[in-house]
């Protein structure tokens, strides 16, 4: 398969997908989400600024980068986004699906003045630092490489809404349980057991 094919099945792929997730939301918001996986996907970066790069257009960088802020401001956005991922993904769920919460952090070494920043302890360098908590959820079968992303959440213990880690995860099981019907074997290292 030549190059210019394969870009196009990929192109037609993020186009469909994205529409997925975008349901329902207004035209705008269906270009940003469109936008920001193609982008994603294009530079293997979450940095705005790549994101807008790889879009190609002739506006200024930074207006791109402000018009992407903005789409990443819209209320209830993330929430949305997590329910249509769930609803995409709930056929594909049966009762022998493996259902993986991940903790972990992320850290921006360099960050003086970004919202809510907090201290995390990067597990992998042994090392603290100014960041954020992820909380994923994936599904997988046994014996396969396959992940379906569920659910995804950033917080911060500094955001004045924070109640606690545990209640984050209680938050991330109660939601894809009932998205999922409660099917599916939920599987947690050893911090689960809190």
């Amino acid at each position: 398969m030549d190059c210019a094919r394969i870009a196009t099945k990929l192109r037609e792929q993020i186009l469909r997908f994205s529409g997925e997730l975008s349901l329902d939301l207004p035209k705008v918001g269906r270009r940003f989400v469109t936008e920001m996986i193609y982008g994603i996907q294009a530079r293997q970066s979450l940095r705005l600024s790549e994101v807008g790069r790889a879009l190609g257009e002739e506006t200024p960088i930074k207006k791109i980068v402000e018009r992407l802020s903005r789409q990443l401001r819209r209320p209830h956005l993330a929430s949305h986004l997590t329910n249509r991922l769930l609803r995409v993904a709930e056929s594909q769920i049966d009762a022998s699906t493996l259902l993986i919460p991940d903790l972990s952090d992320l850290q921006k070494k360099y960050a003086k003045k970004m919202e809510h920043l907090a201290t995390v302890r990067d597990g992998s360098e042994k090392t603290e630092g100014p960041g954020y908590w992820t909380l994923h959820v994936v599904a997988t079968e046994i014996a396969s490489s396959r992940l379906i992303p569920l659910y995804g959440r950033l917080f911060s213990q500094n955001a004045p809404d924070h109640i606690s880690e545990n209640e984050e995860i209680t938050k991330a099981l109660r939601i894809v349980s009932e998205k999922t019907a409660k099917r599916g074997i939920w599987v947690m290292d050893r911090g689960g057991d809190r």
